[in-house]
């Protein structure tokens, strides 16, 4: 009883409202479902990609930090190299013919020589020298030689036997002082080892090359070791949306007590999630959730030389804090938008009854002569056929008179066109005939020859005003300007052809040799002093018969990174855009550089032999 009641209420309302009123509420509600599915859709999507690839650029950010916090490698390598190729070292260490009071005076020298090195280089923990040429010699104070018996049965010493020098793990004592270690053999003048010089690297000297690495994330840094443990902590940590600074840097532990300090403070990673995912020698990133303050992207490094690395963690909420402000603000524009579009609507429907008003008008503006009125087509079927009559017929009328004006203003240029271009080429080939006698006159000869082959570059190049010439008369073309050009350069040109003789009288647009030419000789500037431009020209066996014409010189080459489209040459350019608007897309020009050295430009054409099938290829039946 109560649904028949809402029914009949609801189709009461109906019966009451207004077209318009239906309308627009329709249109409101159909838009409104539609916008908020759109932007759903496409912030989800767009989520994803951002996310993915702001994930990738974090990555790259940590591994240059990686990088820049262990170039200090290079450091200590090169203190080792300096102390095993220092000659003054290596002839202390020659104590075979020498007294107990001489070896005395050299170990106080070695032990001064480390004492000075170790004041020099940076970031160093100790320098030791293990040797047995001392071993006879009674100490008097400490110093860092030591026998070879100290380190002999530390595991890593058989490896250091098979290299002259290598990186080697080092128990840390209860201080922390000892982490890691360059060792280094040295060599007397007969090739044979007389000592070890090791240096070591305490966890400090390694955590102060990460003091100055910045950290351009939101987030906690972790700086992880070979074993999967946590070295030190760096960054800020965000469980909650609140950042908090945090630096723990305990010194007097180690590493394996570090690592549980640190991992205490985080419930995100520890040791074992770090030896569980991260991959040996490849970096990566993962995304923890059900963690406090939700989701954690985690970032791991791609390893250092010392086999360490970086662990990155930040809240995917800051992470996306900018792609939310950029999905409330989509979302205030699709509102606006809405709201825009149901105003329009509400226009709309009161305008479609006026069209035929609008129609009566623009019928009054035609009969007063104004062929440019036009009527706005309706949303109804009816309208839409008479508005369409109407602007039809103002459109026929407007277009006929245009014709009319057009065609005389043709037939106006025609004319004068015609005149022009029989005074013009006249008037010039005689002035040049005329240079070329004057010329011979004071026996300028090297004028004269440039004046005949300027006069027959014109008479090509003009070619009365036809766009494609035969193959043999754009060669013609092209020996011209390379003889002209050979007049007045300060290098010589060795220009050849390789012509086959089947395609002499085929027909292809004029002037596409010379720009390239051209190019050649302004750009090449042969090494040699030579240039050496061949023009080989061919017909390609296949379905389409085409011609490809190859233009190949010695110079310099093309620039670095660049391309035809986007040359501001406008000759190379203009060739390979007539030849296109000729011939079709599937011709045109291609540069590159030679192995050998200079540019190869290959060009493709139809093969055209006849003047039917040239006349076909311009009106565009072919």
């Amino acid at each position: 009883m109560g649904k028949g009641r809402w029914s009949s209420f609801i189709n009461q309302k109906l019966q009451q409202s207004k077209l318009s009123t239906l309308m627009v509420t329709c249109f409101i509600a159909f838009n409104l479902l539609l916008v908020s599915v759109v932007v759903w859709l496409a912030y989800q999507s767009f989520s994803a990609v951002t996310f993915a690839e702001i994930s990738k650029a974090r990555l790259a950010l940590l591994n240059e930090s990686t990088r820049r916090g262990f170039d200090f490698i290079t450091g200590v390598t090169g203190t080792a190299y300096g102390l095993a190729s220092n000659r003054e070292l290596s002839n202390l260490l020659e104590t075979a013919d020498t007294g107990r009071l001489a070896q005395i005076h050299q170990r106080r020298e070695v032990s001064r020589i480390l004492d000075h090195t170790m004041v020099v280089s940076d970031g160093i923990t100790s320098i030791e020298l293990y040797t047995d040429v001392f071993n006879e010699v009674t100490v008097t104070m400490a110093d860092r030689i030591f026998p070879v018996d100290t380190i002999a049965h530390d595991s890593w010493f058989a490896t250091l036997e098979k290299a002259d020098a290598a990186w080697v793990p080092l128990r840390e004592n209860e201080s922390g002082q000892s982490l890691v270690g360059y060792a280094q053999r040295i060599f007397d003048s007969r090739g044979g080892t007389v000592a070890y010089v090791l240096i070591r690297l305490s966890r400090s000297d390694i955590v102060s090359r990460f003091a100055d690495v910045p950290m351009v994330l939101d987030g906690k840094v972790l700086l992880v070791d070979t074993a999967g443990n946590v070295v030190m902590q760096m960054g800020k940590v965000d469980p909650a949306g609140e950042n908090e600074q945090t630096d723990r840097r305990n010194e007097g532990g180690t590493i394996q007590e570090k690592g549980e300090a640190i991992n205490s403070s985080s419930s995100i990673i520890d040791s074992a999630w770090i030896q569980e995912h991260l991959q040996p020698g490849a970096d990566g990133y993962e995304v923890v959730s059900g963690q406090p303050g939700g989701a954690q992207l985690v970032l791991y490094s791609r390893p250092a030389m010392l086999q360490w690395r970086l662990v990155q963690t930040i809240p995917v909420y800051t992470l996306l804090s900018p792609l939310r402000q950029a999905g409330w603000q989509i979302l205030g524009i699709a509102i606006l938008g809405l709201l825009c579009s149901a105003v329009l609507a509400y226009l709309f429907v009161r305008q479609i009854i006026r069209p035929l008003r609008q129609l009566i008008k623009r019928m009054r503006q035609l009969e007063k002569g104004d062929f440019d009125t036009r009527v706005r087509l309706s949303f109804t079927e009816e309208y839409a056929h008479l508005a369409y009559g109407f602007n039809h017929m103002a459109s026929q009328l407007t277009t006929l008179m245009e014709q009319v004006k057009e065609e005389s203003r043709a037939k106006r240029e025609a004319q004068t066109g015609l005149l022009e271009a029989q005074i013009k080429p006249h008037f010039l080939y005689n002035t040049l005939d005329m240079i070329h006698w004057r010329a011979l006159d004071y026996e300028a000869k090297d004028i004269s020859r440039m004046i005949v082959q300027l006069s027959k570059l014109l008479r090509i190049g003009l070619s009365g005003g036809r766009l494609f010439i035969r193959i043999r008369d754009e060669l013609e073309h092209a020996r011209c300007y390379v003889n002209i050009q050979s007049e007045r350069l300060p290098f010589s040109i060795h220009y050849q052809e390789q012509i086959d003789p089947r395609i002499r009288g085929c027909y292809i647009p004029k002037i596409i040799l010379q720009p390239f030419i051209e190019n050649a000789v302004m750009h090449g500037h042969p090494e040699e002093g030579t240039l050496r431009i061949q023009v080989h020209m061919h017909e390609e066996i296949g379905p389409h018969e085409d011609i490809v014409i190859r233009i190949t010189d010695n110079g310099r080459g093309l620039p670095e990174g660049w391309t035809l489209e986007e040359t501001c040459g406008i000759g190379v350019r203009n060739v390979h855009q007539r030849i296109q608007l000729y011939c079709g897309k599937r011709y045109g020009v291609q540069m590159s550089d030679r192995e050998s050295g200079g540019v190869e430009v290959t060009i493709t054409l139809p093969r055209i032999e006849t003047d039917e099938q040239l006349n076909l290829w311009l009106d565009g039946e072919k």
